[in-house]
């Protein structure tokens, strides 16, 4: 799949801007992410915050 034609959907008027941003790894990450439904979505979230604390670059809400 063309991840870079996803920049030009017509369904999110927010894909133009996800070019700009200055590592590639993140916006195809974003790119990967249009047309999820909400609990996918939700689900993507609660695992980038897991592996966030299990990098320590966010609080442990464990010992919060």
């Amino acid at each position: 799949m063309d991840l870079d034609r996803l920049d030009h959907h017509p369904a999110d008027p927010d894909l133009p801007l996800i070019g700009q941003f200055s590592d590639p790894r993140l916006s195809r990450l974003i790119r990967t992410t249009v047309g999820l439904s909400p609990a996918s979505i939700d689900l993507l979230t609660s695992l980038a915050e897991r592996l966030r604390t299990a990098e320590r670059a966010l609080p442990d809400p464990a010992y919060a």
